[in-house]
């Protein structure tokens, strides 16, 4: 009977700490959510864009235009790691949580 208490307290200890755990991060990545939505199109409109210039590059290499794909490639990483570190949680979800679902 002993046994059976123990587990069941050990259960329910583990159910509440999950769940507060759960809110938490959720609670944390809802207020994260309008940064990583404007962050993330700038940088899906600046890929878009630089898909263009890479084309462009292909058609015409010039100085020009190497330093135009270069700069908007430097402004896409500088937005990811902005996205790194002003949304931390969101970051965390969709490396780790997100690859075990």
């Amino acid at each position: 009977m002993k046994l059976f208490k123990i587990i069941i307290f050990s259960g329910i200890f583990g159910a509440i700490i999950g769940y507060g755990s759960i809110n938490y991060l959720h609670s944390k990545m809802e207020k994260e959510l309008l940064t990583y939505l404007i962050l993330n199109a700038k940088v899906k409109e600046l890929e878009d864009i630089y898909a263009l210039c890479d084309g462009l590059l292909k058609t015409n290499p010039t100085s020009k235009n190497l330093g135009a794909c270069e700069t908007i490639s430097k402004q896409v990483n500088n937005l990811t790691k902005d996205i790194k570190n002003k949304c931390p949680y969101i970051n965390f979800y969709t490396s780790y949580i997100g690859e075990i679902e």
